[in-house]
């Protein structure tokens, strides 16, 4: 449970210490106790709010649908999934400062598939051909549980699809998808290194759902 109000007001002392440099950790940790918020409310604190040193060049690598077409895409394959999972499940999903959809899960090294795996696949690669990617490619962690048997499940629903995409795994998606050209993440880190960001989640909770997702650009 996310209680916004409270995010808000503690997002004002959070930048705050930001700005003047502070250890993050120790500044999560004053704001998380003196504004009381649960292990969800410092997530979104910790992933949703951003200085405007921070955000200043990864706002110029956002790009939307359009420009997209025709290009090949490196998707951070838990990172994109695991939000839109976050979704459908009815968790917390936000709009980051910085524009992108993010989540407060914190299941990336026990993720398991589940029957809402499969549902959101579906859901994502009938509605991937509008943007007309030229090729696409799902990157996840070799070392995670799981991820071989994800990647045959992806790649099976490309070919049913028809679609000019798959999945791999390698030992660290991060290292590779630093230095793409246009990358659908949400890892703050990647966008730091990647030419552009497209934020494949966001566009297909969007597009599938319309939800009115909590937007701290607002705030």
């Amino acid at each position: 449970m996310v209680n916004k109000d409270k995010v808000i007001a503690a997002s004002r002392d959070y930048l705050y210490l930001k700005r003047r440099g502070y250890s993050l950790r120790s500044i999560l940790e004053i704001i998380g106790n003196h504004f009381q918020l649960n292990t969800s409310e410092r997530n979104v604190l910790f992933r949703g709010f951003f200085t405007k040193n921070e955000m200043r060049d990864r706002l110029t690598k956002l790009v939307d649908p359009r420009h997209v077409n025709g290009k090949n895409l490196e998707i951070d394959g838990y990172n994109q999934l695991i939000t839109i999972e976050s979704y459908r499940k009815g968790s917390f999903v936000f709009i980051s400062k910085d524009g992108v959809a993010r989540d407060t899960a914190s299941v990336y090294r026990s993720y398991k598939i589940s029957p809402i795996t499969e549902e959101v696949l579906n859901i994502l690669f009938n509605n991937l051909g509008v943007i007309r990617l030229a090729e696409f490619i799902f990157y996840f962690d070799q070392p995670v549980s799981h991820s071989g048997k994800l990647c045959e499940m992806i790649n099976g629903m490309i070919l049913k699809y028809g679609l000019n995409g798959k999945a791999e795994t390698v030992k660290s998606p991060d290292f590779i998808l630093k230095s793409g050209n246009l990358v659908a993440t949400s890892d703050t880190i990647i966008m730091a290194g990647a030419g552009s960001i497209f934020d494949l989640a966001g566009w297909l909770i969007d597009r599938v759902w319309q939800p009115k997702l909590v937007d701290f650009r607002e705030f």
